[in-house]
């Protein structure tokens, strides 16, 4: 299984503590990939690369990603998904802009706010403002997932 995880960048800027969290997250399901996205995004990508649990680093620089648009970032990932199992990004609003889209392309179910992840198709998720959690299993060919990083301690650095 490949893992694509959706670093969170804002104004060329790794958020660390989100993408980091994220990356203990997702450990489970195989290697991880991070795609950082920006108009600058070059050093959030050396950043990203330092993350214990990451395998590779990708960056996308470009003034299209610059806006923090969802169309054309939903079109990089969209491009990229056919070596991954699963697609994910931490549950931040850029991520909840942009990960909807990207399951409606790929025509597979969003994953919002996963706190657990059980195996490779099985995930938990809060429902009813958080007072109950709902199991999910996906049988979708691709995995399309936000992660609530609260629940996760973030990997460490020095990769």
């Amino acid at each position: 299984m490949a893992v694509l995880l959706i670093g969170e960048v804002n104004d060329g800027a790794l958020s660390m503590d989100a993408t980091a969290k994220a990356v203990s997250a997702l450990k489970p399901l195989g290697d991880v990939t991070v795609l950082c996205a920006g108009a600058s995004a070059r050093d959030a990508a050396a950043e990203a690369a330092t993350i214990d649990g990451v395998s590779r680093v990708l960056c996308a620089e470009d003034p299209l990603y610059g806006h923090r648009l969802a169309e054309p970032t939903a079109d990089l990932i969209v491009g990229l998904a056919g070596d991954y199992t699963h697609i994910a990004a931490p549950g931040t609003t850029d991520a909840k802009n942009v990960m909807p889209r990207v399951a409606a392309l790929l025509d597979v179910m969003i994953l919002a706010e996963v706190t657990a992840i059980e195996d490779a198709d099985t995930f938990q998720r809060p429902i009813y403002a958080g007072n109950a959690i709902q199991t999910v299993t996906s049988s979708d060919k691709v995995k399309v997932m936000t992660i609530r990083t609260a629940g996760f301690d973030a990997a460490s650095t020095g990769g």
